[in-house]
């Protein structure tokens, strides 16, 4: 019998403080981050540095390295040298933000449909379908709370971006990791509710 791979594909969501920008597939063992051009990773902000940072990968785990930049790499908020990234780390390199997530290998005949909503239950927007038609969707509420859904080969994962609670799956907290959607999930954001779906509602 073949064995199934099991290595994870690990992905950094790309953003700034007013919008995702794209998502960005760590393929390579190396990839140098900075404001130059010929960086893997361009950064064109001077608050990055031209050489700002480095990240190494080998197996699907991943290091982040600053380069003796001027501003400095946080990671969940605190200054780094050197650091392993966990599912659903938070790196910061002057005005943007890289969450780091790993997708899970899901077999072939396991894998979901391509397109995906979400519709709000409850809050200002109840009755609004949003459809997941883009890699990174955004999902947020009144109160400033915002996730975003990732549609990767392997299905649609939700992960916390902003605000002080983390967003709920069928009632439980998704902490700081991607968590993978299935068909009729519901998610809740500081108690707002939405529901996922693979489906138009009806």
């Amino acid at each position: 019998m073949q064995q199934r791979e099991t290595t994870a594909s690990p992905k950094l969501l790309l953003s700034t403080a007013s919008q995702q920008l794209r998502q960005i597939v760590i393929d390579k063992p190396r990839l140098t981050i900075g404001r130059r051009p010929y960086n893997d990773i361009m950064l064109d902000d001077l608050t990055v540095s031209g050489e700002h940072a480095l990240l190494l990968t080998r197996a699907g785990a991943s290091v982040i390295e600053d380069l003796r930049s001027r501003n400095g790499t946080l990671v969940n908020d605190e200054p780094v040298i050197q650091r392993a990234l966990l599912d659903g780390d938070r790196i910061e390199i002057g005005i943007y933000r890289l969450q780091y997530v790993i997708e899970p290998l899901i077999p072939e005949g396991d894998r979901p449909p391509e397109w995906a909503c979400v519709e709000a239950l409850s809050g200002d927007a109840i009755g609004k379908v949003i459809a997941i038609d883009r890699a990174i969707v955004s999902l947020s509420n009144a109160s400033g709370q915002v996730a975003v859904i990732a549609r990767r080969k392997n299905g649609f994962f939700i992960t916390h971006l902003e605000g002080t609670t983390f967003p709920l799956v069928n009632g439980e907290s998704t902490g700081l990791i991607s968590r993978l959607l299935r068909d009729d999930d519901l998610i809740e954001l500081a108690g707002t509710i939405f529901r996922f779906s693979y489906a138009p509602p009806s």
